[in-house]
């Protein structure tokens, strides 16, 4: 019996050294919208590689309504994204309003026509700001497309044109328009959308990171 007693703690030593080793084969593809990308993703970088060392972690930053996409053709593992409807597989991790946003030093608001700086592709952002202008009655122009927040935040920031953009993406050269001056575009949801055939260990780790960066950065009451 001790031989056998003995071969079995050996296969039981070696199976939780095997635990403790860093996955060097394991990766996730992850998609995260470009206007997180120097607020949340350091954080989510360094305790992911805390969690999983070994592990590799493939970025893509960039417009969150390509993601959708990307995960059904099976480009990512997971994605944050903000889409227009929640479905009933995604995690909601945070609310936050899209507004209209003018620059810090320069007031064109009340301009007309309105120069407006939008999304140079159809997404439901673009959309929702041309039906609200367009029922608003307001007389406006767009000026300037660009594909990022980053070509829309500088475009609005030089003064050149009010936009849309999430309140995360607000910074000191940026401010919020007043409710009443233009029409509210209402709350968006920040979700998790995880593919079918995403590695669960890491998928775990990583929605359990990301929604607890997220949350940290939420105002407290």
């Amino acid at each position: 019996m001790l031989p056998i007693a003995r071969q079995v703690v050996e296969v039981l030593d070696q199976a939780v050294v095997a635990m403790r080793e860093p996955d060097t084969k394991a990766e996730i593809r992850l998609g995260i919208p470009e206007e997180y990308s120097d607020t949340l993703l350091p954080a989510i970088l360094a305790d992911f590689s805390q969690e999983q060392p070994g592990a590799r972690i493939l970025l893509r930053c960039g417009p969150s309504v390509e993601f959708p996409s990307a995960l059904a053709a099976d480009e990512l593992d997971i994605a944050l994204h903000a889409p227009e409807s929640v479905a009933a597989h995604d995690i909601v991790v945070h609310r936050e309003a899209a507004i209209w946003a003018g620059s810090a030093f320069h007031e064109i608001e009340h301009r007309r026509p309105l120069p407006v700086a939008l999304f140079d592709r159809k997404c439901w952002w673009r959309e929702r700001c041309l039906n609200l202008l367009e029922t608003a009655h307001l007389d406006y122009e767009i000026v300037c497309t660009s594909e990022s927040v980053a070509g829309i935040r500088a475009a609005i920031s030089a003064g050149f044109a009010v936009g849309v953009l999430p309140q995360c993406a607000i910074t000191d050269r940026v401010r919020e328009l007043p409710e009443a001056t233009l029409p509210q575009l209402g709350e968006t949801a920040l979700v998790l959308t995880c593919s079918s055939a995403v590695p669960l260990r890491l998928a775990n780790s990583l929605t359990a990171i990301v929604t607890k960066t997220v949350r940290a950065l939420e105002p407290r009451a």
